[in-house]
Protein backbone atom coordinates (compact mmCIF):
# COMPACT_ATOMS: atom_id res chain seq x y z
CA UNK A 1 0.00 0.00 0.00
CA UNK A 2 2.84 2.33 0.79
CA UNK A 3 4.41 1.72 -2.63
CA UNK A 4 1.15 2.63 -4.38
CA UNK A 5 0.79 5.90 -2.47
CA UNK A 6 4.37 6.89 -3.32
CA UNK A 7 3.77 6.09 -6.99
CA UNK A 8 0.56 8.12 -7.03
CA UNK A 9 2.27 11.03 -5.31
CA UNK A 10 5.18 10.93 -7.77
CA UNK A 11 2.75 10.81 -10.71
CA UNK A 12 0.77 13.78 -9.42
CA UNK A 13 3.97 15.75 -8.83
CA UNK A 14 5.19 14.98 -12.36
CA UNK A 15 1.86 16.04 -13.88
CA UNK A 16 1.95 19.27 -11.89
CA UNK A 17 5.53 20.20 -12.82
CA UNK A 18 5.47 19.17 -16.52
CA UNK A 19 3.15 21.95 -17.75
CA UNK A 20 5.14 24.59 -15.88
CA UNK A 21 8.30 23.82 -17.85
CA UNK A 22 6.41 24.07 -21.14
CA UNK A 23 5.09 27.54 -20.27
CA UNK A 24 8.53 28.99 -19.64
CA UNK A 25 9.59 30.81 -22.81
CA UNK A 26 12.19 33.43 -23.60
CA UNK A 27 11.76 36.97 -22.36
CA UNK A 28 10.73 39.81 -24.71
CA UNK A 29 13.49 41.13 -26.96
CA UNK A 30 13.14 44.62 -25.43
CA UNK A 31 14.31 43.18 -22.09
CA UNK A 32 16.92 40.69 -23.33
CA UNK A 33 18.73 42.37 -26.21
CA UNK A 34 21.18 45.21 -25.68
CA UNK A 35 23.49 46.96 -28.13
CA UNK A 36 26.57 45.63 -26.36
CA UNK A 37 25.13 42.17 -25.56
CA UNK A 38 25.42 38.80 -27.26
CA UNK A 39 23.85 38.23 -30.69
CA UNK A 40 22.99 34.62 -29.85
CA UNK A 41 20.52 35.30 -27.02
CA UNK A 42 17.03 33.90 -27.66
CA UNK A 43 14.11 36.29 -27.19
CA UNK A 44 10.39 36.63 -27.93
CA UNK A 45 9.62 39.11 -30.71
CA UNK A 46 5.82 39.28 -30.59
CA UNK A 47 5.26 35.53 -30.54
CA UNK A 48 8.23 34.65 -32.78
CA UNK A 49 11.30 33.26 -31.07
CA UNK A 50 14.36 34.91 -32.62
CA UNK A 51 17.93 35.69 -31.66
CA UNK A 52 19.05 39.22 -30.84
CA UNK A 53 21.25 39.19 -33.95
CA UNK A 54 18.18 38.53 -36.14
CA UNK A 55 16.66 41.86 -35.14
CA UNK A 56 20.00 43.71 -35.21
CA UNK A 57 20.20 44.60 -31.53
CA UNK A 58 23.49 43.20 -30.25
CA UNK A 59 27.17 43.92 -29.95
CA UNK A 60 28.24 42.29 -33.21
CA UNK A 61 25.36 43.44 -35.41
CA UNK A 62 26.38 45.25 -38.55
CA UNK A 63 24.79 48.58 -39.24
CA UNK A 64 22.89 48.65 -42.51
CA UNK A 65 24.42 50.74 -45.24
CA UNK A 66 22.16 53.29 -46.94
CA UNK A 67 20.72 51.95 -50.17
CA UNK A 68 21.32 55.21 -52.05
CA UNK A 69 23.72 58.03 -51.29
CA UNK A 70 22.12 61.11 -49.82
CA UNK A 71 22.36 64.10 -52.12
CA UNK A 72 22.96 67.52 -50.68
CA UNK A 73 20.15 70.00 -51.29
CA UNK A 74 20.96 72.26 -54.20
CA UNK A 75 19.18 75.55 -54.84
CA UNK A 76 17.04 75.53 -57.95
CA UNK A 77 18.32 78.07 -60.46
CA UNK A 78 15.08 78.51 -62.41
CA UNK A 79 12.87 79.18 -59.40
CA UNK A 80 11.57 82.66 -58.83
CA UNK A 81 12.02 83.61 -55.19
CA UNK A 82 9.51 86.49 -55.13
CA UNK A 83 6.03 86.15 -53.69
CA UNK A 84 3.22 87.66 -55.73
CA UNK A 85 -0.42 88.34 -55.11
CA UNK A 86 -2.77 85.88 -56.81
CA UNK A 87 -3.95 86.90 -60.25
CA UNK A 88 -7.53 87.94 -60.94
CA UNK A 89 -8.24 84.64 -62.72
CA UNK A 90 -7.12 82.64 -59.68
CA UNK A 91 -9.50 84.54 -57.38
CA UNK A 92 -12.49 83.43 -59.36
Amino acid sequence: MKLISKTVFASIAALFIAPMTAVAGPNPCEEVCTYNGSCSLLCDNGGDYVRCGDIGVCGGALQAEPSEPQAAAQPVQDAELVCRAPSAQARG
